[in-house]
């Protein structure tokens, strides 16, 4: 079963808050809330799929605004470096916190609670569309709230794991996020939400109950999908798929095995290579920066290049005074990319399945590493 996290507990928390007996629009937002609590592992699901490009692009717009703003900083992929000529260069990584699910879900939780709070001070209700733009706006200033934390943290020199790092970006998720927050929510009731008196007599707290029924029938179908167990191992060594994958040049003469989970890894002294087949379109897909990082590596300087006429992620792994080089895309021999998006698209139109082709090497390839 999918692990209760954060994210999952503090909707527990929103749902006894708007739940409470003799609260405005209880029986409105239980519905919705609930949704969200088994939605949970959906989240979980897109924030792995589409946080990574999003945590690039903050890097490269904050790399724009340093230098706006003076400063000699370069992107490097998911790398800030500061040339500072008192200091000397100092590189400072966009990590998985940057856009990551706890702090987009926290502050979708935050503003929920706020629209929530508005609405009982007022005793007013806001139509499920508005609250559906309003998430869409809270996500927003989320990624706002992340492009000024990542600015101010560079320009500061604030460093992981100290008192100025946790402070700015306390800072910035009150002043980028919270409070626009707090604000838009009290500008939504004010200006959309009718009186729940009135509603109620109406008769569209039924077509409300509705909606929540619907979004907990997903949550639930979610909840079973990410439970399912997985399909019986395969031998995939000499699959055909896997042949055209586009490894051959970095793993001749590798040794070839199917590991446990339905992986093919393929080795040799210097080599590494993994080999992960995409089961169906909708199927989460193991990606290197969630695996490595789970073996104690970081990953720094991830940028996507061109590798042998087609797109490529590429980056550094970092483990105390390792390093390691690798790359990563999806192929399914026909088609290469590192596309979610065309991946799924491709096997929605009854393409060949794809893998995801992950390889690693000790000592850095021109080749393979240039940009």
């Amino acid at each position: 079963m999918p692990s209760i996290d954060l994210t999952t507990l503090l909707s527990f928390a929103l749902l006894v808050f708007a739940w409470w007996p003799g609260s405005t629009g209880r029986n409105r937002w239980t519905g919705r809330l609930l949704a969200l609590v088994l939605l949970s592992p959906g989240l979980r699901y897109f924030s792995a799929l589409f946080t990574f490009p999003i945590r690039l692009q903050l890097s490269a717009w904050a790399a724009s605004l340093l230098r706006i703003l003076g400063m000699n900083v370069q992107a490097d992929g998911n790398s800030l470096i500061n040339n500072s000529p008192a200091t000397g260069p100092i590189e400072m990584s966009v990590d998985p916190a940057c856009m990551g699910l706890q702090m987009t879900g926290v502050s979708l939780l935050a503003g929920l609670f706020v629209l929530i709070w508005h609405e009982r001070e007022t005793r007013t209700q806001v139509s499920f569309g508005w609250v559906c733009a309003f998430g869409v706006s809270v996500f927003g200033l989320t990624i706002v709230c992340n492009l000024f934390r990542i600015v101010l943290l560079v320009a500061f020199g604030a460093m992981p794991d100290t008192w100025a790092h946790e402070g700015i970006g306390l800072g910035c998720v009150a002043a980028y996020g919270w409070l626009p927050t707090w604000r838009l929510a009290r500008l939504l009731v004010q200006r959309t939400g009718c009186d729940d008196v009135v509603v109620e007599k109406s008769g569209a707290t039924l077509t409300s109950m509705g909606w929540g029924v619907g979004l907990l029938a997903v949550g639930l179908s979610i909840m079973a999908f990410a439970a399912r167990p997985n399909k019986p191992m395969k031998n995939l060594c000499n699959l055909a798929q896997i042949a055209a994958s586009g490894w051959q040049q970095y793993g001749a003469d590798c040794q070839c095995k199917t590991l446990s989970n339905g992986f093919v890894q393929l080795a040799k002294p210097g080599v590494l290579i993994y080999l992960k087949p995409q089961p169906d379109w909708f199927s989460a897909d193991h990606s290197p920066t969630a695996c490595w990082r789970g073996s104690g590596y970081e990953l720094r300087r991830v940028h996507e290049t061109m590798l042998d006429g087609h797109p490529a992620y590429v980056g550094e792994l970092r483990k105390k005074n390792k390093i390691l080089h690798t790359a990563w895309w999806f192929s399914n021999g026909n088609i290469n990319t590192t596309s979610q998006i065309t991946m799924r698209w491709q096997m929605l139109r009854s393409e060949p399945a794809f893998v995801l082709v992950n390889v690693t090497l000790e000592k850095k390839q021109t080749a393979l590493f240039s940009k």
